[in-house]
């Protein structure tokens, strides 16, 4: 494998990760949920998630 296709392998992996913080979130995850669900620090799904991302109600 290159280091170009490497490369893309991890954009495409960080795509896919933030598409399904995206999917919890607007079924009404916490950002502390998505944390704990994730096994990463809520500053970092603070980060991940757009601040005017609309919930569904």
């Amino acid at each position: 494998m290159t280091e170009e296709q490497a490369g893309r392998i991890i954009k495409e992996l960080e795509m896919l990760r933030k598409l399904r913080i995206m999917e919890l979130f607007d079924k009404g995850y916490s950002q502390a949920q998505l944390a704990q669900v994730l096994g990463v620090s809520q500053p970092t799904i603070s980060r991940m998630v757009p601040k005017t991302s609309p919930r569904k109600t």
